[in-house]
């Protein structure tokens, strides 16, 4: 029997108007938040589903079988529930989930990071077997734009009660693991796509890319080329 592979766990709500990317509405209205929050999702399920490294699971809020996240996420993607509670808690439940059915490791990341290579995601996995049992990518707000454990590292300990949302998500996130005697190793930090100035951020950002690269994200360069 080959041995079980790590798990991808890709964090996402649905994409219902009005509810994603509230933040970028007031300069590209809600219908072209959405259409980018999709683009989103598309360039995601895309990117991260086919890899031989990884079972790719989504988890939804707030529900899998939303027929949205179904027609975006088919096999190999597996759909599960968020669950409750706030960030942390939901983080580790996922990871819980994933370690019980056997991975070995897993990464979780945001759907709000669409250029993110998908080989950051591949050498953090690396990282864990290597010489870190938890590792991570920065984000620019003092969060991280992904997150992994081995399944022997303390992940419960390092996701406990940490104030969500703000800039010392990481820095407390490290203080937890060292106090447990484990090194959270560190890639090159990423960002997120929240904000309208983010937009801008982004457009610069592809316009910098390959578009022939395997995972540029093709629907996200759509989706910006059709806002005002």
């Amino acid at each position: 029997m080959s041995p079980a592979l790590p798990s991808l766990i890709l964090f996402a709500r649905a994409p219902v108007l009005g509810t994603v990317k509230t933040r970028l509405a007031a300069r590209l209205t809600e219908p072209g938040a959405l259409a980018l929050y999709r683009a989103f999702l598309d360039d995601a399920s895309r990117a991260y589903g086919g890899s031989p490294v990884w079972t790719p699971v989504l988890a939804a809020d707030p529900d899998p079988e939303d027929p949205a996240l179904a027609s975006l996420f088919p096999p190999p993607w597996r759909r599960e529930a968020q669950g409750p509670g706030d960030l942390g808690q939901r983080l580790h439940a996922a990871f819980a989930r994933e370690f019980l059915r056997g991975a070995p490791a897993a990464v979780a990341v945001g759907s709000d990071h669409p250029a993110l290579s998908r080989a950051f995601l591949v050498e953090m996995l690396a990282r864990l077997s290597r010489d870190a049992p938890a590792s991570a990518i920065p984000a620019d707000d003092g969060g991280y734009c992904a997150i992994a454990f081995s399944a022997a590292a303390p992940f419960r300990e390092a996701l406990r009660d940490v104030p969500w949302s703000t800039d010392s998500v990481l820095e407390i996130t490290r203080e937890r693991l060292a106090a447990e005697g484990v090194r959270l190793s560190l890639l090159p930090p990423a960002y997120d796509v929240d904000r309208p100035e983010d937009v801008d951020r982004l457009r610069r950002d592809l316009a910098r890319r390959d578009p022939e690269e395997p995972d540029f994200p093709r629907a996200t360069a759509r989706a910006l080329a059709e806002l005002p």
